[in-house]
């Protein structure tokens, strides 16, 4: 039986949409200077997302929104979108005042290497405290200030860098795993064996199972069932008579890419939601991330 990897993006159910530019590009910068500070902790987490996929990134800055990113990994089978809430930041600035923000409050955007970024951090090895980012945009280039100094990092130019869309997926099933560390570690037994991976939904027994076969071994395992948690009562459709109903979460089950799962499950940080569907995407969800990842597919005998 052969395997195929979807590509977000291609036209098939399984992936329609997944990473369909939008019509209207983010204007350029407006602003000369961004200054905000940040705590490490929360910087750490919103790099460790991103960098599960890419090495460079577009930041994108708003007086609504805070710091969001969305990313596509170069071969368009994984995308995350994710953030910092504008009460995160410590403080924040930009200049000129007289710049007109946008509806949408937004007001310029950062090109980052995000690999550079995340091995400065860890040689900070601080937990807890507070940086300061002044971004000069006539320079090009960012600098951080913290207690043990200061560094200036060059931008990267945001021109042609995608802007990808998160599509509203449908799915028929939807869990809470409440303890990500039992599923991480069934990831890293499973990256032993092969290079995908099956996630099958039993309803009836509110099971969750993960299975993969190599060419000397096999692995089937459960998630704890402590920790998994059905999500019927959010999951809502419209009905052929246009009424919105509720229904119940449902037997699914699909192949995915394990090496990209890996990657991705290292960054999750608690309790998560997942999403999957019998050969559709998967999207986990927590706080303001969005992680999608297309699937494999079965065909031939």
């Amino acid at each position: 039986m052969e395997q195929t990897t979807e590509v977000i993006g291609a036209e098939t159910p399984a992936s329609e949409s997944l990473s369909s530019e939008n019509a209207a590009e983010i204007s350029t910068v407006q602003v000369e200077t961004l200054t905000f500070s940040l705590n490490v902790d929360v910087l750490k987490q919103f790099l460790n997302e991103m960098s599960a996929l890419v090495d460079e990134a577009k930041i994108v800055f708003s007086v609504t929104d805070g710091l969001r990113a969305k990313v596509v990994d170069p071969a368009h089978i994984a995308m995350v979108e994710t953030g910092i809430a504008l009460e995160m930041l410590e403080t924040f600035d930009w200049m000129p005042k007289a710049v007109t923000v946008q509806e949408d409050g937004y007001v310029a955007e950062i090109g980052i290497d995000v690999d550079k970024m995340t091995g400065y951090l860890k040689s900070l090895r601080l937990k807890d405290t507070v940086l300061r980012f002044s971004v000069d945009f006539a320079r090009r280039q960012m600098t951080v200030d913290g207690p043990t100094g200061q560094r200036v990092m060059s931008l990267i130019d945001t021109t042609g860098m995608s802007d990808p869309k998160i599509p509203t997926l449908n799915l028929p099933t939807e869990l809470e795993i409440r303890d990500p560390k039992a599923f991480r570690g069934q990831i890293r037994q499973a990256e032993t064996i092969s290079d995908h991976i099956a996630i099958r939904y039993d309803s009836a027994q509110n099971a969750l199972y993960l299975e993969c076969e190599g060419d000397m071994d096999k692995m089937t395992s459960q998630v704890d069932s402590e920790t998994v948690q059905q999500l019927e009562h959010s999951r809502q459709r419209i009905s052929a008579t246009g009424e919105t109903e509720k229904y119940m979460t449902a037997d699914s089950r699909s192949i995915f890419p394990l090496e990209y799962l890996a990657n991705f499950a290292r960054a999750i940080p608690g309790a998560f939601r997942l999403t999957i569907g019998d050969d559709y995407p998967m999207k986990i969800q927590y706080g303001r991330t969005v992680y999608l990842l297309a699937p494999r597919i079965e065909s031939g005998d």
